[in-house]
Protein backbone atom coordinates (compact mmCIF):
# COMPACT_ATOMS: atom_id res chain seq x y z
CA UNK A 1 0.00 0.00 0.00
CA UNK A 2 2.71 2.61 1.04
CA UNK A 3 4.50 1.44 -2.18
CA UNK A 4 1.46 2.43 -4.81
CA UNK A 5 1.10 5.56 -2.97
CA UNK A 6 3.95 6.88 -2.96
CA UNK A 7 4.24 5.52 -6.64
CA UNK A 8 1.04 7.10 -7.32
CA UNK A 9 2.58 10.75 -5.53
CA UNK A 10 5.44 10.62 -7.47
CA UNK A 11 3.91 10.44 -10.58
CA UNK A 12 1.13 12.67 -9.97
CA UNK A 13 3.83 15.59 -9.21
CA UNK A 14 5.96 14.35 -11.96
CA UNK A 15 2.90 15.16 -14.62
CA UNK A 16 1.75 17.84 -12.81
CA UNK A 17 5.37 19.67 -12.89
CA UNK A 18 5.42 18.67 -16.58
CA UNK A 19 1.96 20.59 -17.17
CA UNK A 20 3.21 23.78 -14.44
CA UNK A 21 6.06 24.04 -17.36
CA UNK A 22 4.47 23.53 -20.25
CA UNK A 23 1.21 26.24 -19.41
CA UNK A 24 3.71 28.96 -17.54
CA UNK A 25 6.20 28.56 -20.91
CA UNK A 26 2.89 29.00 -22.70
CA UNK A 27 1.02 32.00 -21.14
CA UNK A 28 4.89 33.50 -21.46
CA UNK A 29 4.45 33.14 -24.92
CA UNK A 30 1.06 34.38 -25.53
CA UNK A 31 1.95 37.43 -23.19
CA UNK A 32 4.87 38.69 -24.85
CA UNK A 33 2.52 38.33 -28.31
CA UNK A 34 0.14 40.22 -26.45
CA UNK A 35 2.50 43.17 -25.88
CA UNK A 36 3.79 42.62 -29.44
CA UNK A 37 0.82 43.29 -30.72
CA UNK A 38 -0.03 46.04 -28.86
CA UNK A 39 3.38 48.10 -29.22
CA UNK A 40 3.22 47.06 -33.29
CA UNK A 41 -0.50 48.51 -33.74
CA UNK A 42 0.65 52.07 -31.50
CA UNK A 43 3.76 51.94 -33.55
CA UNK A 44 1.60 51.63 -36.83
CA UNK A 45 -0.97 54.88 -35.73
CA UNK A 46 2.51 56.77 -34.25
CA UNK A 47 3.26 55.93 -38.14
CA UNK A 48 0.23 56.88 -39.14
CA UNK A 49 -0.48 60.40 -37.51
CA UNK A 50 2.53 61.43 -39.04
CA UNK A 51 1.65 60.78 -42.25
CA UNK A 52 -1.12 62.83 -41.92
CA UNK A 53 0.57 65.89 -40.00
CA UNK A 54 -1.53 65.01 -37.17
CA UNK A 55 -0.03 65.40 -33.39
CA UNK A 56 -0.95 62.17 -31.21
CA UNK A 57 -3.43 61.97 -28.85
CA UNK A 58 -4.17 59.84 -26.05
CA UNK A 59 -7.58 59.12 -27.39
CA UNK A 60 -5.58 57.32 -30.66
CA UNK A 61 -4.05 54.91 -28.24
CA UNK A 62 -6.16 51.49 -27.82
CA UNK A 63 -4.07 49.10 -25.91
CA UNK A 64 -5.75 45.91 -24.02
CA UNK A 65 -6.58 45.42 -20.04
CA UNK A 66 -3.65 44.85 -18.14
CA UNK A 67 -0.87 46.37 -19.89
CA UNK A 68 0.62 50.32 -19.05
CA UNK A 69 2.15 51.72 -21.71
CA UNK A 70 5.19 54.39 -22.12
CA UNK A 71 6.65 56.50 -25.12
CA UNK A 72 10.71 57.75 -25.45
CA UNK A 73 12.52 59.79 -27.93
CA UNK A 74 15.86 58.78 -29.18
CA UNK A 75 17.41 60.22 -25.82
CA UNK A 76 15.14 57.56 -23.63
CA UNK A 77 13.40 61.03 -22.17
CA UNK A 78 10.28 60.52 -21.58
CA UNK A 79 7.45 61.45 -23.90
CA UNK A 80 4.52 60.24 -22.41
CA UNK A 81 4.26 57.05 -19.73
CA UNK A 82 2.02 55.14 -17.18
CA UNK A 83 5.40 53.65 -16.10
CA UNK A 84 7.26 53.91 -13.10
CA UNK A 85 10.63 53.78 -12.73
CA UNK A 86 13.99 53.37 -14.76
CA UNK A 87 13.51 51.45 -18.30
CA UNK A 88 16.31 49.17 -19.85
CA UNK A 89 16.40 49.84 -23.22
CA UNK A 90 19.67 47.67 -24.16
CA UNK A 91 16.80 44.78 -24.03
CA UNK A 92 13.85 43.88 -25.97
CA UNK A 93 12.49 41.95 -23.39
CA UNK A 94 13.03 41.82 -20.05
CA UNK A 95 11.81 41.05 -16.59
CA UNK A 96 11.97 42.86 -13.51
CA UNK A 97 10.30 41.90 -10.19
CA UNK A 98 7.09 40.50 -10.77
CA UNK A 99 6.47 42.74 -13.74
CA UNK A 100 7.54 42.16 -17.41
CA UNK A 101 8.83 44.52 -19.99
CA UNK A 102 8.25 44.80 -24.19
CA UNK A 103 10.50 47.86 -26.30
CA UNK A 104 9.38 48.53 -29.82
CA UNK A 105 11.33 50.68 -31.84
CA UNK A 106 8.98 50.22 -34.91
CA UNK A 107 7.85 54.11 -34.69
CA UNK A 108 11.57 54.82 -36.01
CA UNK A 109 11.45 58.47 -34.76
CA UNK A 110 8.22 59.50 -36.16
CA UNK A 111 6.33 62.31 -34.12
CA UNK A 112 9.94 62.20 -32.36
CA UNK A 113 9.27 59.10 -30.74
CA UNK A 114 11.75 56.28 -30.91
CA UNK A 115 10.97 53.87 -28.02
CA UNK A 116 7.64 52.41 -27.28
CA UNK A 117 7.62 50.23 -23.77
CA UNK A 118 4.76 47.77 -23.04
CA UNK A 119 4.49 46.63 -19.16
CA UNK A 120 2.56 43.67 -17.80
CA UNK A 121 1.89 43.34 -14.61
CA UNK A 122 -0.55 40.36 -14.22
CA UNK A 123 1.45 37.30 -15.94
CA UNK A 124 3.03 36.24 -12.46
CA UNK A 125 -0.52 36.28 -10.90
CA UNK A 126 -1.11 33.87 -13.53
CA UNK A 127 1.03 31.71 -13.14
CA UNK A 128 0.94 31.62 -9.11
CA UNK A 129 -2.72 30.96 -9.66
CA UNK A 130 -1.92 27.82 -12.07
CA UNK A 131 0.65 26.58 -9.75
CA UNK A 132 -2.10 26.92 -6.57
CA UNK A 133 -4.63 24.43 -9.09
CA UNK A 134 -2.31 21.89 -9.93
CA UNK A 135 -1.21 21.44 -6.21
CA UNK A 136 -5.08 21.56 -5.41
CA UNK A 137 -5.85 19.19 -8.27
CA UNK A 138 -2.84 16.81 -7.17
CA UNK A 139 -3.76 16.63 -3.64
CA UNK A 140 -7.49 15.92 -4.56
CA UNK A 141 -6.52 13.24 -7.15
CA UNK A 142 -4.30 11.74 -4.64
CA UNK A 143 -6.70 11.48 -1.64
CA UNK A 144 -9.25 9.43 -4.78
CA UNK A 145 -6.34 7.08 -5.19
CA UNK A 146 -5.50 6.50 -1.78
CA UNK A 147 -9.15 5.67 -1.32
CA UNK A 148 -9.47 3.74 -4.23
CA UNK A 149 -6.55 1.65 -3.40
CA UNK A 150 -7.29 1.47 0.54
CA UNK A 151 -10.67 -0.34 -0.68
CA UNK A 152 -8.72 -2.63 -3.40
CA UNK A 153 -6.34 -3.34 -1.05
CA UNK A 154 -9.38 -4.27 1.94
CA UNK A 155 -10.96 -6.40 -1.14
CA UNK A 156 -7.77 -7.78 -2.44
CA UNK A 157 -6.42 -8.76 1.54
CA UNK A 158 -10.19 -10.06 2.53
CA UNK A 159 -9.97 -13.49 1.14
CA UNK A 160 -6.48 -13.99 2.79
CA UNK A 161 -8.20 -12.94 6.21
CA UNK A 162 -10.70 -15.20 5.50
CA UNK A 163 -8.86 -18.00 4.89
CA UNK A 164 -6.92 -17.56 7.38
CA UNK A 165 -9.78 -17.21 10.01
CA UNK A 166 -10.92 -20.62 8.46
CA UNK A 167 -7.21 -21.73 9.34
CA UNK A 168 -7.47 -20.48 12.89
CA UNK A 169 -11.11 -21.79 13.58
CA UNK A 170 -10.10 -25.59 11.73
CA UNK A 171 -7.16 -25.67 13.78
CA UNK A 172 -9.35 -25.38 16.74
CA UNK A 173 -11.95 -27.29 15.61
CA UNK A 174 -9.18 -30.24 15.05
CA UNK A 175 -7.81 -29.75 18.55
CA UNK A 176 -11.24 -29.90 19.92
CA UNK A 177 -12.16 -33.35 17.64
CA UNK A 178 -9.12 -34.68 18.79
CA UNK A 179 -9.14 -33.99 22.61
CA UNK A 180 -12.71 -36.21 22.83
CA UNK A 181 -11.63 -39.48 21.29
CA UNK A 182 -8.41 -38.91 23.45
CA UNK A 183 -9.92 -38.26 26.55
CA UNK A 184 -12.37 -41.48 25.97
CA UNK A 185 -9.33 -43.55 25.61
CA UNK A 186 -7.06 -42.08 28.66
CA UNK A 187 -10.32 -43.19 30.97
CA UNK A 188 -10.84 -46.21 30.05
CA UNK A 189 -7.01 -46.77 30.35
CA UNK A 190 -6.98 -45.23 33.91
CA UNK A 191 -9.71 -47.24 35.09
CA UNK A 192 -9.78 -49.83 36.92
CA UNK A 193 -11.69 -52.52 35.68
CA UNK A 194 -9.49 -52.30 32.22
CA UNK A 195 -9.90 -55.28 30.51
CA UNK A 196 -14.04 -54.94 30.16
CA UNK A 197 -15.87 -55.46 26.99
CA UNK A 198 -17.32 -51.87 27.58
CA UNK A 199 -14.22 -50.06 27.94
CA UNK A 200 -13.08 -52.23 24.37
CA UNK A 201 -16.11 -50.71 22.51
CA UNK A 202 -15.22 -47.12 24.00
CA UNK A 203 -11.66 -47.45 23.38
CA UNK A 204 -12.11 -49.20 19.66
CA UNK A 205 -14.77 -46.35 18.62
CA UNK A 206 -12.31 -43.66 19.77
CA UNK A 207 -9.36 -45.05 17.79
CA UNK A 208 -12.00 -45.41 14.67
CA UNK A 209 -13.22 -42.33 14.88
CA UNK A 210 -8.89 -40.53 15.16
CA UNK A 211 -8.00 -43.08 12.46
CA UNK A 212 -10.98 -41.42 10.39
CA UNK A 213 -9.60 -38.30 11.00
CA UNK A 214 -6.18 -38.67 10.20
CA UNK A 215 -7.59 -39.78 7.08
CA UNK A 216 -9.28 -37.14 6.10
CA UNK A 217 -6.37 -34.79 7.25
CA UNK A 218 -4.30 -37.12 4.76
CA UNK A 219 -6.21 -37.16 1.87
CA UNK A 220 -6.97 -33.16 2.38
CA UNK A 221 -3.29 -31.92 2.62
CA UNK A 222 -1.35 -34.83 1.07
CA UNK A 223 -3.04 -35.33 -2.08
CA UNK A 224 -3.36 -38.95 -2.15
CA UNK A 225 -2.59 -40.14 -5.95
CA UNK A 226 -5.26 -42.45 -7.45
CA UNK A 227 -3.90 -45.78 -8.48
CA UNK A 228 -2.62 -46.13 -12.07
CA UNK A 229 -5.04 -49.06 -12.15
CA UNK A 230 -8.68 -48.47 -10.69
CA UNK A 231 -9.71 -51.92 -9.12
CA UNK A 232 -13.12 -52.71 -9.60
CA UNK A 233 -15.09 -52.40 -6.04
CA UNK A 234 -18.29 -54.22 -4.97
CA UNK A 235 -19.52 -51.13 -3.02
CA UNK A 236 -21.69 -52.72 -0.76
CA UNK A 237 -19.20 -54.90 0.56
CA UNK A 238 -17.28 -51.94 1.90
CA UNK A 239 -20.58 -50.20 2.87
CA UNK A 240 -21.18 -53.49 4.94
CA UNK A 241 -18.30 -53.43 6.80
CA UNK A 242 -18.04 -49.08 7.34
CA UNK A 243 -21.77 -49.63 8.63
CA UNK A 244 -20.48 -52.27 11.37
CA UNK A 245 -18.79 -49.06 13.16
CA UNK A 246 -21.28 -46.50 12.31
CA UNK A 247 -23.95 -49.04 13.87
CA UNK A 248 -22.27 -48.70 17.74
CA UNK A 249 -22.09 -45.03 17.19
CA UNK A 250 -25.76 -44.63 16.70
CA UNK A 251 -26.75 -46.92 19.23
CA UNK A 252 -25.22 -44.06 21.57
CA UNK A 253 -27.09 -41.63 20.52
CA UNK A 254 -30.64 -43.77 20.47
CA UNK A 255 -30.35 -43.18 16.52
CA UNK A 256 -31.95 -45.94 14.59
CA UNK A 257 -30.35 -46.89 10.97
CA UNK A 258 -32.60 -48.71 8.09
CA UNK A 259 -30.46 -49.74 5.42
CA UNK A 260 -31.10 -51.89 2.10
CA UNK A 261 -28.19 -52.26 0.29
CA UNK A 262 -27.61 -54.28 -3.31
CA UNK A 263 -24.56 -55.32 -4.95
CA UNK A 264 -23.31 -52.55 -7.08
CA UNK A 265 -19.49 -52.28 -8.80
CA UNK A 266 -17.33 -49.29 -9.42
CA UNK A 267 -14.19 -48.64 -10.40
CA UNK A 268 -12.94 -46.80 -7.33
CA UNK A 269 -9.91 -46.22 -4.84
CA UNK A 270 -11.14 -48.24 -1.58
CA UNK A 271 -9.38 -45.19 0.31
CA UNK A 272 -11.88 -42.85 -1.92
CA UNK A 273 -15.24 -44.61 -1.59
CA UNK A 274 -14.56 -44.75 2.43
CA UNK A 275 -13.98 -41.04 2.54
CA UNK A 276 -17.54 -40.77 0.79
CA UNK A 277 -18.89 -43.46 3.50
CA UNK A 278 -17.66 -42.51 6.18
CA UNK A 279 -18.44 -38.39 5.56
CA UNK A 280 -21.98 -39.10 4.54
CA UNK A 281 -22.55 -41.37 7.16
CA UNK A 282 -20.90 -39.54 10.23
CA UNK A 283 -22.47 -36.14 9.45
CA UNK A 284 -25.97 -37.63 9.18
CA UNK A 285 -25.33 -39.24 12.86
CA UNK A 286 -24.07 -36.20 14.15
CA UNK A 287 -26.32 -33.84 13.12
CA UNK A 288 -29.42 -36.29 14.01
CA UNK A 289 -30.62 -36.00 17.42
CA UNK A 290 -31.42 -38.37 19.93
CA UNK A 291 -33.96 -40.49 19.19
CA UNK A 292 -34.27 -39.88 14.92
CA UNK A 293 -33.70 -42.32 12.07
CA UNK A 294 -31.11 -42.46 9.37
CA UNK A 295 -32.10 -44.25 5.95
CA UNK A 296 -29.13 -45.74 4.04
CA UNK A 297 -30.49 -47.13 0.53
CA UNK A 298 -27.80 -48.82 -2.08
CA UNK A 299 -29.82 -49.42 -5.23
CA UNK A 300 -29.88 -48.99 -8.98
CA UNK A 301 -26.25 -47.09 -8.63
CA UNK A 302 -26.98 -44.84 -6.29
CA UNK A 303 -26.05 -44.31 -2.72
CA UNK A 304 -28.57 -42.81 -0.90
CA UNK A 305 -27.74 -41.30 2.97
CA UNK A 306 -31.25 -39.94 4.55
CA UNK A 307 -31.51 -38.65 7.97
CA UNK A 308 -34.19 -36.68 9.85
CA UNK A 309 -31.63 -34.26 11.20
CA UNK A 310 -31.44 -30.21 12.02
CA UNK A 311 -31.27 -29.61 7.85
CA UNK A 312 -29.46 -26.82 5.91
CA UNK A 313 -31.03 -23.72 4.59
CA UNK A 314 -31.52 -23.29 1.51
CA UNK A 315 -29.11 -20.79 0.44
CA UNK A 316 -26.19 -22.36 2.37
CA UNK A 317 -26.72 -25.62 0.28
CA UNK A 318 -24.34 -24.72 -2.27
CA UNK A 319 -21.71 -23.30 0.22
CA UNK A 320 -21.80 -26.85 2.10
CA UNK A 321 -18.56 -27.90 -0.26
CA UNK A 322 -16.51 -25.34 0.26
CA UNK A 323 -13.16 -25.95 2.38
CA UNK A 324 -13.90 -25.40 5.80
CA UNK A 325 -17.18 -23.76 5.54
CA UNK A 326 -19.88 -25.30 8.37
CA UNK A 327 -23.42 -24.29 8.11
CA UNK A 328 -24.39 -24.69 11.57
CA UNK A 329 -22.03 -24.33 14.51
CA UNK A 330 -24.41 -26.42 16.53
CA UNK A 331 -22.25 -29.58 17.10
CA UNK A 332 -18.43 -29.84 16.76
CA UNK A 333 -16.87 -30.23 13.28
CA UNK A 334 -14.12 -28.56 11.03
CA UNK A 335 -15.61 -28.04 7.04
CA UNK A 336 -13.79 -30.34 5.51
CA UNK A 337 -15.71 -33.44 4.67
CA UNK A 338 -18.45 -32.59 2.35
CA UNK A 339 -15.14 -30.77 0.53
CA UNK A 340 -13.23 -34.31 0.14
CA UNK A 341 -16.73 -36.00 -0.40
CA UNK A 342 -17.27 -33.31 -3.24
CA UNK A 343 -13.63 -33.69 -4.28
CA UNK A 344 -13.77 -37.54 -5.02
CA UNK A 345 -17.49 -37.11 -6.57
CA UNK A 346 -15.84 -34.87 -8.91
CA UNK A 347 -12.70 -36.87 -9.85
CA UNK A 348 -15.03 -40.21 -10.63
CA UNK A 349 -17.52 -38.17 -11.99
CA UNK A 350 -19.90 -39.00 -9.96
CA UNK A 351 -23.30 -37.01 -9.52
CA UNK A 352 -24.14 -35.73 -6.26
CA UNK A 353 -27.70 -33.94 -5.25
CA UNK A 354 -28.49 -32.52 -2.03
CA UNK A 355 -31.93 -31.84 -0.60
CA UNK A 356 -32.51 -30.61 2.45
CA UNK A 357 -35.14 -28.98 4.76
CA UNK A 358 -34.65 -27.02 8.11
CA UNK A 359 -35.41 -29.45 11.11
CA UNK A 360 -36.56 -31.91 8.72
CA UNK A 361 -33.31 -33.55 7.61
CA UNK A 362 -30.73 -33.88 4.68
CA UNK A 363 -30.46 -36.27 1.96
CA UNK A 364 -27.58 -36.83 -0.06
CA UNK A 365 -27.87 -38.87 -3.31
CA UNK A 366 -24.57 -40.20 -5.39
CA UNK A 367 -25.12 -41.14 -8.84
CA UNK A 368 -22.56 -43.76 -10.06
CA UNK A 369 -21.96 -44.15 -13.54
CA UNK A 370 -22.35 -47.43 -14.93
CA UNK A 371 -19.88 -49.55 -15.72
Amino acid sequence: MGLYLGASLVLLIAIGWLFYTSQSKQFSALTVSKMQINATNMAHIIIQNEMQNRSLKKNDIHIMNGFKYGLYDINEQVIYSQIEGKIDFTKKYYKKHSSSFYIETGALGHLGISYIVIKESSLNTEISSLLNNIIISIFLLYVVIAMIGFYLAKLFIYPIQSQREKLNNFIKNTTHELNTPLSAILLCVESENFYTEQNRKHIELSAKKMSNLYKDLTYLFFKIDRETEVPTLNLSDILNKELEYYSQLANKKNITISYHIEETFFKINEECLSRIINNLVSNAIKYTKRKGHISIRLENNILSVKDTGIGIEEEKIDKISQRYYRATDTVGGFGIGLDIVYTICKNYNIKIDVQSKINKGTHFSLNFPML
